[in-house]
């Protein structure tokens, strides 16, 4: 039987340098890190844990090898290669470069992957069939892997990350898991249609996806696909733009401070709107009420 390590000590194991992790920022939902590897590294082992773990290269190129249960499996990474550790698995590894390199490691949960799975059509069989492997190109994860990293540097909420990481176990245990994708009905306008008045509604107040989910009488997981088939975003993202075409608004009408549209609009913290503003706008809230 595997014996489990915390995914919070992870980093005890590898052979470099953490230099940003989302658990800081508040995040609870997802592990995301950031670390600075050294060009090269001798055989040294990972051990299990309970999350499945996804390694994006940032920056850089080496030669690894990696061994799970059989022999050494070689690969070149460079920026945009994933890895993958399924959850439950040692892996062994060792790599040879010019330079050092960088990578983004996320640890998506037990629990979310479970969750996902249930809620997909064909449920399980035994294990949730997710792989390991080196050198493998994903647009989708590679892109949501990135946007997360900004997100929680730019101090987004936790919804952010558990949104983001539902979509994500989903794509992966349909992908390369025992499952398929669910189909809907003609009534997936209509639901689309009482989540968005329910987010026009509610722009001021804190908005679960839960809450969501709820309104259009689906599964997370089935509101998620609706929204990346239909608007090619997440429910979360689009909330965002919706609280932004609102504060533009109200900056333009010209009779609220900032810190009083930053609350109209859901945010606590101005310093948080305006780094959402800026984001989403490309200018401050201040520059762009003139």
């Amino acid at each position: 039987m595997a014996q489990f390590i915390p995914s919070l000590e992870a980093h005890k194991y590898l052979r470099a340098k953490m230099t940003a992790c989302s658990w800081d920022a508040g995040w609870r939902s997802i592990l995301l890190r950031a670390y600075d590897d050294p060009p090269q590294a001798d055989e040294f082992i990972t051990p299990a844990t309970r999350d499945h773990l996804i390694v994006l290269v940032t920056e850089g190129v080496c030669n690894v090898e990696v061994r799970y249960r059989g022999g050494w499996i070689p690969s070149l990474s460079r920026r945009g290669h994933i890895g993958m550790t399924a959850p439950g698995e040692v892996a062994t590894l060792r790599w040879r470069g010019e330079t050092s390199h960088s990578t983004l490691q996320l640890h998506l949960p037990e629990s979310t992957l479970d969750r996902v799975a249930q809620e997909l059509p064909e449920k399980r069989r035994g294990s949730l069939g997710l792989s390991c492997g080196m050198g493998i190109s994903d647009a989708l994860v590679c892109e949501l892997m990135l946007n997360l990293n900004s997100a929680f540097r730019a101090a987004a909420p936790d919804l952010y990350a558990e949104t983001a990481g539902e979509l994500l176990a989903a794509h992966l245990l349909v992908t390369s898991g025992r499952f398929r994708p669910p189909s809907y009905g003609d009534r997936s306008r209509r639901r689309l249609l009482r989540v968005e008045a329910f987010m026009r509604e509610n722009l001021a107040l804190p908005v679960s996806l839960d809450a969501l989910a709820r309104q259009a009488g689906v599964s997370r997981f089935h509101l998620l696909r609706l929204y990346k088939q239909t608007y090619g975003e997440t429910p979360l993202k689009h909330l965002t733009r919706l609280r932004m075409e609102e504060a533009k608004r109200l900056l333009r009408r010209g009779d609220q401070t900032v810190t009083a549209v930053a609350a109209l609009c859901g945010y606590e913290n101005p310093s948080h709107f305006a780094t959402a503003f800026r984001r989403v706008v490309g200018v401050s809230p201040r520059s762009y009420r003139g």
